[in-house]
């Protein structure tokens, strides 16, 4: 991986937190800078806006859960229990560090509902079809 993606991967990583747990709107410039410790020149220049980084964020937080429930699902051989996986992973959300904050197709589509088309179209993606 290049330097550049491992800059841009970086920002990713730890951005996507705080829009799990602001929002779009409530994550500002300053608080992407105090998470990656970059300056506002190295953070815009692997993105070419906030929404870039949202989106890219959304993407990350989305392929973690997506990633966890998998596991979960794949480590039981029953079928009931395979199915049961989804009400115990956000029965106990809470103690999940991806969770935390919630679920993040959740928290998209709502604050994204109407004031972010292309979050929307993310978190609608993934609600219907399993994929962002």
């Amino acid at each position: 991986m290049s330097k550049a993606n491992q800059t841009k991967q970086f920002i990713i990583e730890k951005t996507a937190p705080i829009f799990n747990c602001k929002g779009y709107s409530g994550t500002s410039l300053n608080d992407m800078i105090s998470a990656t410790g970059l300056s506002k020149g190295s953070i815009y220049g692997n993105f070419e806006n906030k929404d870039d980084v949202a989106l890219a964020a959304f993407d990350h937080n989305y392929s973690l859960i997506v990633t966890y429930l998998r596991k979960q699902i794949e480590a039981r051989p029953k079928m009931i229990d395979r199915l049961l996986v989804y009400p115990e992973t956000y029965r106990n959300f809470l103690e999940l560090p991806i969770l935390k904050a919630g679920c993040p197709i959740l928290n998209t589509s709502t604050e994204a509902d109407d004031t972010h088309p292309l979050l929307r179209a993310k978190a609608i993606n993934a609600l219907m079809f399993g994929k962002v």
